[in-house]
């Protein structure tokens, strides 16, 4: 699955989704006002735009619309991590395989076991 990215305003938001489950947008701008001041009408419009992409869904409520997540948190990841390999070995072929290889050996020891536990494991199951 292809997966729109996001803004770093509109990923912040998406943390207060996932992190509450359900959510109007007066609970957003609570949540935000403590560290950055927006008006009610931005994180509205962020909303319709994470609804827009498919990454809320929305139920009206008497007061408004109530935001819920539409996929988790991990398979949103997932699918940005997808997205960005897919051209990153599209553009740059086997230079862009060597160079993640690379990075492998960069990784913290528990990390880069996890990984190659990981590619062992898709392996096995293909």
């Amino acid at each position: 699955m292809k997966q729109k990215s996001i803004s770093n305003l509109e990923q912040e938001i998406m943390q207060i989704v996932w992190e509450q489950k359900k959510c109007s947008v007066r609970d957003v701008l609570q949540r935000l006002q403590k560290t950055r001041r927006l008006a009610y009408t931005t994180i509205a419009t962020i909303l319709q735009r994470l609804h827009d992409k498919e990454l809320v869904k929305r139920v009206e409520d008497k007061s408004g619309y109530i935001y819920s997540p539409k996929l988790s948190k991990e398979l949103y990841s997932k699918n940005i991590a997808y997205t960005f390999l897919s051209k990153f070995i599209d553009s740059f072929g086997d230079t862009a395989i060597a160079s993640f290889a690379d990075s492998i050996e960069k990784l913290p020891t528990k990390k880069k076991e996890y990984l190659l536990k990981l590619l062992e494991d898709h392996d096995k199951y293909k």
